[in-house]
C-alpha cells in the first residue's frame, strides 16, 4: 500500500468521523431557524388575532345597528308611527321645503345609529384591509389609521355637501343675508338633512371617544363635541341653521387636511405628511382663527339686530310674533361660539409645537396631541 494511498483512507476515516457532528449541526441551524419562523409566524397570529379582539366593540355596533334598523323598517308595515325614524317631518305640502320640530329626534337617533353602522362597518371591511396593505401591522397604528380613515371619509362628503348647499344658498359670501329674513323656517330637503346628519354625527362622536383609547387632549375634544352638539341642537331648535352652516364649513375642511396629514404619517410617507401638515396649519390659522373671529364678531355685533327676532324687544314693542328667542339664548350661543375659540386656540399651541419640531428637521409626528396621534 502506498502512501498515498494510507493518506486517502485517513482523509476518509476523518471525513467520515466529522460527518455526524457536522450533519448535527445543520440540524440545529435548520431546527433553530425553523424556530425562528414560527416565532415570527406565532407573534404575526397574536398580533392579527389582538387586532381582531380590538375589533369586538365595532362589530357589536355592528350588529345592534342592524337588529335596530330591522326592528324600525319591520315595524313601520304595522305601525307607521315608525316611519318618523327613517322619513322627514313637518313637509309644507305641495313643496320640497321643509319646517322643524320635535319629531326630528326620531331621525337625528336614526342618524346616530347609522352612523355607528357604516362608520364600524368601513373600519373592519375597507380600512382595514388597506392598513394591512401599507404593512401597518401593530395593533394601535392600525387602529389609529382606521379612526382617522373613518372621519377623512366623513368630512370630505359632508364639506362638499356643505359647499354645495352654500355655493347655492342666498347668503353664498353675504354675511348680513345669514342673519336677514328670520326665522328659516323654510328649509329644503337637502339643507334638512344635511343638518340633521351634522348634528347627529357630533351627538355620536362624543360617545365615540370614550370608547376609543384616550388620547392627550381627550378634555378638549370630549368639550368640543359636547359644545358642538348643543350649538347644533339649539341653532337648528331656534331657527339659526345659516350661521351654523356656515361655521360647520370652516370646521370639516380644516378636519379634512388634519385626517389626511395623519394618515400620511401612519403610511411612512413623512415628506407628504409634513408638506400636508403644513396646508393643514396654514388653514387652520386662516379659517379656524382669522375667519371664525370676524364670523364671530359679526354675528355677536351685528346678529341680534338683523334678525329682529327677540322675545323681550317683541314684548316691549307689543310685536305678536310667532317665533322668538330669548336674549339670554343668543348670549349663551355667543359665548359657546367664543368657547370653541378658545380650545382651537388650545390646540393651536400644540400645531406649533409639532411645527417647531418639523423646522427643526423632525417630521411631524403629531397635531395636536403629543404622543403618537396627531
Amino acid at each position: 500500500m502506498t502512501a498515498s494511498s494510507i493518506n486517502k483512507n485517513e482523509t476518509s476515516v476523518h471525513s467520515r468521523k466529522k460527518s455526524p457532528l457536522i450533519t448535527s449541526e445543520s440540524t440545529s441551524t435548520s431546527t433553530s431557524e425553523k424556530n425562528e419562523i414560527v416565532s415570527l409566524n406565532s407573534d404575526t397570529i397574536n398580533e392579527y388575532d389582538l387586532i381582531y379582539q380590538s375589533e369586538k366593540v365595532d362589530r357589536y355596533q355592528i350588529t345592534i345597528a342592524l337588529i335596530l334598523d330591522l326592528i324600525i323598517i319591520l315595524s313601520s308595515f304595522q305601525y307607521p308611527f315608525f316611519e318618523k325614524f327613517y322619513k322627514l317631518q313637518y313637509n309644507y305640502s305641495g313643496t320640497n321645503y321643509y319646517d322643524i320640530g320635535y319629531d326630528d329626534i326620531y331621525l337625528s337617533l336614526f342618524i346616530i345609529i347609522n352612523l355607528s353602522l357604516i362608520r364600524s362597518s368601513i373600519m373592519i371591511f375597507i380600512l382595514r384591509p388597506i392598513a394591512i396593505l401599507f404593512k401597518i401591522h401593530n395593533l394601535k397604528p392600525i387602529q389609529r389609521f382606521k379612526e382617522q380613515g373613518w372621519l377623512l371619509i366623513y368630512y370630505s362628503i359632508s364639506w362638499i355637501f356643505g359647499f354645495y348647499l352654500y355655493l347655492n344658498s342666498d347668503y353664498f359670501l353675504n354675511n348680513d343675508k345669514v342673519y336677514l329674513n328670520w326665522p328659516h323656517n323654510q328649509l329644503s330637503m337637502l339643507f334638512k338633512l344635511y343638518y340633521l346628519i351634522q348634528t347627529s354625527l357630533y351627538i355620536q362622536l362624543t360617545f365615540v371617544i370614550n370608547i376609543e383609547e384616550k388620547r392627550k387632549d381627550y378634555i378638549q375634544m370630549f368639550s368640543h363635541h359636547i359644545i358642538t352638539s348643543i350649538l347644533c341642537i339649539c341653532s337648528y331648535s331656534y331657527y339659526m341653521t345659516h350661521i351654523g352652516h356656515v361655521i360647520l364649513l370652516l370646521m370639516d375642511i380644516v378636519d379634512v387636511f388634519l385626517s389626511l396629514a395623519k394618515i400620511l404619517k401612519y403610511i411612512g410617507c413623512n415628506f407628504i405628511c409634513d408638506l400636508m401638515f403644513l396646508i393643514f396649519m396654514l388653514s387652520w390659522i386662516i379659517l379656524r382663527h382669522g375667519v371664525y373671529n370676524f364670523v364671530l364678531y359679526h354675528t355677536y355685533q351685528n346678529a341680534s339686530r338683523l334678525m329682529g327676532g327677540s322675545c323681550e324687544l317683541a314684548l316691549k314693542l307689543n310685536l305678536n310674533l310667532n317665533n322668538c328667542y330669548p336674549d339670554l339664548l343668543f348670549n349663551i350661543l355667543v359665548f359657546l361660539l367664543f368657547g370653541l375659540q378658545i380650545i382651537t386656540i388650545i390646540w393651536l399651541f400644540m400645531i406649533l409645537k409639532v411645527a417647531y419640531k418639523v423646522i427643526k428637521g423632525d417630521n411631524a409626528d403629531d397635531v395636536r396631541s403629543d404622543d403618537d396621534d396627531m
